[in-house]
C-alpha cells in the first residue's frame, strides 16, 4: 500500500523533470537506511485508509533499495509488503500485479517514487530523512492523500 503509493510518486517526477544523477546519489551509508515508526500523532492520514499503525525498513546499496513496510488496519489487519526498487529511474515491478515502480534520488536525504499501473499514476510519494537522521517524512499523493511521520528505530 504505501509502496504503490511511493510509486506513483516517482512516474510523476519523472514528468516534472526530475532525474538522476551521481551527485544527487546518497552517501555510502544512506541516511534511510534503517528501520522507522510511524508518529501517527505528528501525521496528517487519510481517511479511508484507517491506519493504526505503520512501520517501514530501508535498506540502499547505491541505486538498489530494498522497502518493507507493515501498515495496521483499524480493523487490526496487518498489511505487509517487500519491494527492491532502483532509484535511477528504472521500472521495477511492484507488488500489485501489473504496477510498477519508478524511483529517483532528489538529493542525498529525498527519494521520489511513483506507482504506474497501464500507464496511470497511482501514487507519487517522496520520502525525506530529516538533517539529523531521526525524522522520515512520507509525503504521498495520488489515490491517497497523506504525510506519515516516521521516528527512526534502529539503523
Amino acid at each position: 500500500m504505501i509502496t504503490v503509493l511511493l510509486a506513483t510518486m516517482l512516474s510523476t517526477a519523472s514528468a516534472f523533470g526530475l532525474t538522476t544523477s551521481h551527485q544527487n546519489q546518497p552517501a555510502a551509508t544512506s541516511p534511510f537506511t534503517g528501520s522507522w515508526s510511524a508518529d501517527l500523532s505528528r501525521s496528517r492520514l487519510d481517511a479511508k485508509l484507517g491506519i493504526t499503525g505503520a512501520d517501514i525498513t530501508f535498506g540502499v546499496t547505491g541505486n538498489v533499495i530494498t522497502l518493507a513496510s507493515s501498515v495496521t488496519l483499524a480493523s487490526g489487519k496487518p498489511i505487509t509488503e517487500r519491494d527492491t526498487l532502483r532509484a535511477d529511474g528504472t521500472e521495477t515491478p511492484a507488488v500489485t500485479p501489473g504496477a510498477v515502480h519508478v524511483a529517483n534520488w532528489v538529493g542525498s536525504h529525498v527519494l521520489a517514487l511513483i506507482t504506474r499501473k497501464e500507464n496511470q499514476n497511482l501514487a507519487l510519494i517522496t520520502y525525506e530523512v530529516s538533517p539529523d537522521g531521526q525524522t522520515l517524512t512520507a509525503r504521498t499523493s495520488g489515490l491517497v492523500e497523506q504525510v506519515i511521520v516516521f521516528n527512526r528505530r534502529e539503523q
